[in-house]
Order: C-alpha cells, then sequence, then structure tokens
C-alpha cells in the first residue's frame, strides 16, 4: 500500500514536471516566431519586461555604484526583430574615502564599462530575441549656471553580432573591447567639446519603429477582434528565461 502510494505520488509529480517543461518550451517557441516574424508589440513588451528584470536584479560583487546606475537607466531608443539601439546615462562615480567624498571614475570611464556591459545584455540576455545589430549611446546630464539641465552625449558604439562574439568581456578593459566596435566618444580640443552626434549613422532611428508600428497598425486586425495576438505579453514572464546562448 506504502509502495503503491509512493510510485503514484512520483509519477504524478513526473506528469506535472513534463507539462510545464513542455509549456514553458511551447510558449519559448511561439514568441521566437512572433518576433521573429516582426511583431513590435510583442517585442516592445518583451524588452520592458527585461529591462524590469535587470533593474530588480542585485549588483554583482565588485560592479562599482555608478556603472549599476548607469544600467539601470537604460531606455529603449529603437527595436526591431534584427536591430537595437538603447540609450544610458552615466554620472561620475563619487564615494566616501577617509570621510570625504572622492571622485574615483569620471563620467566617461563609467560610460565606457556601461556601454560595454548593457551590449553584452543586449546580445546574449534578451529572451526569445537574438539581435544582429546593436547600439548604446550613453548621455550625461549637467546644468547649466541659472539655466536648464542638458543632455550630452559621452560616447555612442554600434557593434554586430560577430564582433560581439569575439569580445572579452572580463579579461580586457572597456576601452579595449570599445576599440574593436564602431566607437565615437567626446573629445576635447582646443579648449572646446566636440561631442559625438548619436544619431550619425545610427543602425535604427527612433522614427523609422514608429513608422513600423504605424504600418503593422494599418494592416493589422485590432486586438478586439478574434484570434488576434498582437500586443499579447508572454504568459510565462520573458525577463526570467534564460537568454539566448552565446
Amino acid at each position: 500500500m506504502g509502495l503503491g502510494l509512493a510510485m503514484g505520488i512520483c509519477l504524478a509529480i513526473f506528469v506535472i514536471v513534463g507539462f510545464m517543461v513542455f509549456q514553458a518550451r511551447f510558449a519559448a517557441k511561439h514568441w521566437r516566431r512572433v518576433i521573429a516574424e516582426g511583431d513590435t508589440e510583442a517585442l516592445d513588451q518583451l524588452l520592458d519586461d527585461t529591462f524590469e528584470a535587470w533593474r530588480r536584479e542585485r549588483p554583482k560583487r565588485g560592479t562599482p555604484p555608478a556603472d549599476w546606475r548607469a544600467l539601470h537607466t537604460a531606455a529603449l531608443v529603437a527595436a526591431d526583430h534584427e536591430r537595437i539601439r538603447v540609450s544610458l546615462l552615466a554620472e561620475p562615480d563619487v564615494q566616501v574615502v577617509s570621510g570625504e567624498r572622492v571622485e574615483v571614475s569620471s563620467a566617461q570611464v563609467v560610460a565606457r564599462r556601461a556601454a560595454v556591459r548593457m551590449v553584452e545584455r543586449l546580445m546574449y540576455e534578451v529572451p526569445y530575441a537574438s539581435f544582429g545589430h546593436a547600439q548604446v549611446d550613453v548621455l550625461t546630464e549637467y546644468r547649466q549656471p541659472d539655466g536648464p539641465t542638458v543632455s550630452r552625449c559621452l560616447l555612442t558604439t554600434r557593434v554586430t553580432r560577430d564582433q560581439a562574439a569575439y569580445a572579452d568581456w572580463e579579461g580586457a578593459p572597456a576601452e579595449e573591447v570599445l576599440g574593436e566596435w564602431d566607437t565615437h566618444e567626446v573629445r576635447h580640443a582646443g579648449g572646446v567639446d566636440h561631442w559625438p552626434d548619436p544619431d550619425e549613422d545610427a543602425i535604427i532611428h527612433a522614427w523609422t519603429a514608429e513608422a513600423i508600428r504605424a504600418a503593422e497598425d494599418a494592416v493589422s486586425p485590432t486586438n478586439d477582434e478574434p484570434g488576434s495576438t498582437s500586443g499579447q505579453s508572454p504568459d510565462s514572464g520573458p525577463a526570467d528565461t534564460e537568454g539566448e546562448g552565446r
């Protein structure tokens, strides 16, 4: 009696676990196909969930606080199934040392490290998506005397998936990694700052993504019609699913 009951319980657990695994695999296959077919609403929802999950993560040991704050400011500029562009805000890494506030790293240094880490995330940690091109724009903000807050681009970098595959994420300094990509940084010459333009030769523009959405809305059935799947969010919680393998 006891042995039979134990076997029954084991069988029930096996069936339940098997069903959950099958459901997860089916959902993953479905969302990869939907995104690959160009459903921008599904992609937007996926990216919103993914970015929010990243913000809830605890920082890795040894990560400078300013780097972590920069990563938390990630905002989507534009994306399709092949390209993604994100912007960040970086500030100097100021820490208290021996009772005094000391600038440990400049905003430029923080921008480099955060840009490399964000490219790694976009290429390998977004579930159901496999982008072939990524662009990260890192901005900084400062308030002018008696004026408004002004944003300036510290650096912009563009990278393909093939280039990212050869990056030394852990061993090489950020500036060395960025040097292998199409990177443009602010330059100081003749007492004047020359800021890069992130929209120049951008892999994708915000207006491009808006045009794609407008075209889809014009030809797609409304969400209220039976059988419409546009705009659905993954039931299985895409942000909690392991991203694409390297």
